[in-house]
């Protein structure tokens, strides 16, 4: 069996019918799955975005930009957007995000595996982003103020190689800010292996406080933050994912979904969606 990718004890086991394994010192799980780039590349092609895990992502822009917003609006309670100078994003999608930062006026690159994703982004606010892979790109020591992952660590099949690459182009108190699950969050520990989160081959890794802050301190991080803010959500999405997505929906549910406007969406909390806040140590 696999040692832990994040602690690297080989104390581990199988959970959940076997398709999830658990670290027994830092409680991380993850499906140890044999994924390549083209596998990746295939994963997540435009269908991962128009009808396999989204119905139509473009649609949510409004939803997603406005919890954008929000986030940026707690960085600036914490005084850390007048540093946020050389931006790099991971994970980067549509580039809903870097359109907020570019319109400040920013530096900004985004990086993201779909190259659908990526042509839209370009075409629409800027050859900013790109599909090529973030791992095999040379750039500069310490050339980011900030590193923006964005529910995408747990995507990532080599979490920790990401991380580290980061670590060593994040400016000396730079900044690192991710979304991701708690697995060890009461509903996840609750639902157990019927938790909405589990669903490898597209989420590989679900972090704990525990495993985030042992991946970030080993590379070179400091944990300041780990908070549970709400999150709105687009009333589509949370119907298609309820009663469309891997389903065979009636005409009536498709009706039914079909009046929801774009537009809607309802603030939810359910405390398992760790925001989670680092900086780059000084060196000794």
């Amino acid at each position: 069996m696999s040692s832990c990718p994040i602690c690297k004890c080989s104390e581990t086991t199988k959970i959940y019918n076997d398709t999830l394994i658990e670290c027994k010192e830092c409680s991380h799980i993850w499906a140890d799955l044999s994924l390549n780039e083209d596998d990746l590349r295939k994963i997540y092609a435009e269908n991962y975005f128009k009808g396999e895990e989204y119905d139509d992502y473009l649609s949510d822009k409004l939803v997603l930009q406005a919890n954008f917003k929000k986030r940026l609006k707690s960085l600036n309670k914490l005084n850390h957007l007048p540093s946020l100078d050389h931006v790099l994003e991971l994970g980067c999608a549509y580039g809903f995000f870097g359109e907020l930062i570019l319109k400040q006026g920013k530096f900004y690159s985004g990086y993201d595996i779909s190259e659908d994703s990526i042509q839209y982004a370009n075409e629409n606010f800027g050859a900013y982003f790109s599909s090529e892979n973030y791992l095999t790109e040379k750039i500069s020591k310490e050339t980011f103020s900030d590193i923006f992952m964005w529910d995408v660590i747990e995507h990532l099949v080599n979490p920790e190689e990401f991380i580290k690459k980061a670590s060593w182009e994040t400016k000396t108190n730079g900044r690192v800010y991710i979304t991701t699950g708690d697995i060890s969050a009461w509903l996840p520990r609750k639902q157990k292996q019927k938790w909405r989160m589990i669903h490898p081959p597209t989420h590989v890794h679900y972090f704990t406080k525990k495993s985030i802050t042992k991946l970030l301190s080993n590379n070179g991080y400091e944990v300041e933050r780990i908070t549970y803010p709400p999150v709105s959500r687009s009333i589509r999405v949370i119907f298609y994912s309820l009663f469309i997505l891997n389903k065979k929906p009636s005409r009536l549910i498709n009706w039914f979904y079909k009046l929801i406007p774009e537009k809607a969406s309802i603030k939810i909390n359910t405390f398992d969606i760790m925001f989670v806040i680092a900086k780059k140590k000084k060196l000794a």
